[in-house]
């Protein structure tokens, strides 16, 4: 499939000669001082952010005063920021206490920017834009009908971000993250096991870094959701956070003191097979009574096709059924609950996380 670029265009400079080299000197290594001073920009440039998305149309003084940073730091920050179209000053000054001068804040500039969200769950896959406030412009939902083969879907993806882009002609795409269950390696950006999709070691990153043009993040749903909640949701200020996802797979994820924790290799998180006290569904791994063969969606509507209380896979429906008041679906739904709220404090403990 030929490739779609996402990214603008980057900016043309003028041609620059390359200076002379010294055949007895080399480059000089890159220092930890560096390093650590480049980490400190970055982890300024972030609060600061993060205190306008939280607290604006804030004052750069009163960001200042949240963030501990000087004055004059915050004020440079903002420049930088305002250039970029990040932030942009509200349209009415506040006056300070009736005298001096006005203060003029600040906020967060939503008009501009979007970034590209890709969640693979095992029936579809959904594709969406976000501007900066974590609100969600558009999404499409893309269908597995032609299989879930790797490439295939990543190719779909790309190509459905590519066709959101084209209907919002305005926004510009920052970068694109990416969510899947299974297992989930961060730092590689990889799929590295998700057996209800067959897939194995897929290098996500890679394949719509390449489609696409832009920078992609990859991590497990759970410890995406879990980041979305702390950023924008009802978690926010939240010194520990813990989450269990029961879908399809069944995994979970916390946080605390601000970081989500991932473990080696983005394990953290992994009850899929966590022993369930008298389960009797039989898993794919070949043993009897794991939390995701027993708590799935796949279980919970076949229980009730079984029941007579649904003629389809779709686990909304059964769900509706219980909205309706239907004395069937109340004990598949409520009987799938207790052992999940079981598993929500005792998993960790037990699964080693």
């Amino acid at each position: 499939m030929p490739r779609t670029s996402l990214a603008p265009a980057p900016p043309t400079t003028p041609h620059r000669a390359a200076p002379p080299t010294t055949p007895h000197r080399a480059a000089p290594p890159t220092t930890p001082h560096r390093a650590s001073a480049d980490d400190r920009r970055r982890t300024s440039a972030s609060v600061i952010l993060r205190s306008v998305l939280e607290h604006g149309p804030v004052a750069r003084s009163t960001v200042a005063r949240l963030t501990g940073l000087s004055p004059a730091s915050v004020t440079d920050y903002c420049a930088r920021f305002t250039a970029l179209g990040l932030i942009r000053e509200a349209p009415t000054p506040r006056q300070s206490n009736g005298v001096g001068r006005p203060h003029v804040p600040i906020h967060l500039d939503d008009s501009r920017f979007v970034v590209g969200g890709v969640h693979v769950a095992v029936p579809y896959t959904t594709v969406a834009l976000l501007d900066l406030r974590g609100r969600v412009v558009t999404e499409r939902r893309l269908a597995h009908d032609d299989g879930t083969e790797p490439d295939r879907v990543l190719a779909n993806a790309a190509a459905g971000l590519a066709a959101l882009l084209t209907d919002h002609p305005g926004r510009t795409p920052l970068g694109v993250g990416v969510a899947a269950g299974g297992w989930v390696d961060r730092d590689s950006g990889t799929i590295v096991e998700h057996a209800l999709l067959g897939w194995r070691d897929v290098d996500v990153r890679g394949a719509l870094g390449t489609r696409t043009g832009l920078a992609v993040h990859v991590d497990g749903h759970a410890r995406a959701l879990v980041n979305g909640e702390r950023l924008f949701g009802r978690a926010r200020g939240s010194l520990s956070v813990l989450h269990l996802f029961v879908g399809n797979v069944v995994d979970a994820a916390f946080a605390t003191h601000d970081e989500v924790h991932h473990g080696p290799r983005s394990q953290a998180g992994a009850i899929a097979h966590l022993p369930l006290p008298g389960g009797s569904e039989r898993c794919d791994c070949g043993r009897t009574g794991c939390l995701q063969a027993e708590l799935s969606e796949r279980t919970l509507c076949r229980r009730a096709r079984e029941a007579g209380v649904i003629a389809t896979a779709d686990p909304m429906h059964v769900v509706g059924a219980a909205a309706e008041g239907g004395p069937a679906p109340a004990p598949g739904v409520v009987g799938r609950g207790r052992p999940g709220g079981r598993a929500g404090p005792a998993g960790p403990g037990q699964a080693g996380i």
